[in-house]
């Protein structure tokens, strides 16, 4: 049932296994999109902004000795950078200028220096996926707990896409 799940976050490390910095940054988002989505409320079928953060806020978390600690309205502003205009910066930061912006390096540590800039963070994106998938994993174990929540997740999970076999035979 949670092939989709699974394939996502397979998708994510096969793009940073490949040196495809941008593509696996770029597949976190979309994987806590996805994330979002199957825990929202019942009775809601489209996530937004505040559930993606709050996703976030809930299972994304940083090593203690990483110097930055993700705060998830920084992570949904990159997330709107990256996939809006491929950028550090998306209008989300003009409205809420408290927001940090990310650049990337390939590299574990993030770089965060509030006295050289307070707005801006540099993310080791090994760390920034690692931390993804141990977010993933968070929510599936809270899925087990969570009978509710588990429910919930289950009803969505067909609607995850899957690829399948072809033939032309």
């Amino acid at each position: 049932m949670w092939d989709g799940v699974l394939a996502l976050v397979a998708e994510m490390k096969k793009c940073e296994e490949a040196s495809a910095t941008a593509a696996a940054v770029a597949m976190a988002y979309i994987c806590i999109d996805t994330m979002a989505f199957l825990s929202l409320p019942v009775g809601r079928e489209r996530q937004g902004r505040a559930d993606f953060i709050s996703w976030v806020d809930t299972y994304i978390k940083g090593h203690d000795e990483q110097p930055y600690q993700y705060r998830g309205l920084d992570v949904y502003g990159a997330r709107c950078a990256v996939l809006h205009s491929f950028s550090a910066e998306a209008n989300f930061h003009e409205e809420n200028p408290g927001t940090k912006k990310y650049a990337y390096h390939d590299g574990g540590k993030h770089v965060y220096n509030p006295a050289v800039n307070e707005h801006l963070v540099i993310i080791g994106t090994a760390s920034f996926i690692n931390d993804v998938v141990l977010g993933v994993n968070a929510f599936m174990d809270a899925c087990k707990e969570d009978v509710e929540l588990r429910k919930r997740v289950e009803a969505r999970l067909p609607k995850i896409l899957a690829t399948l076999p072809f033939s032309t035979k």
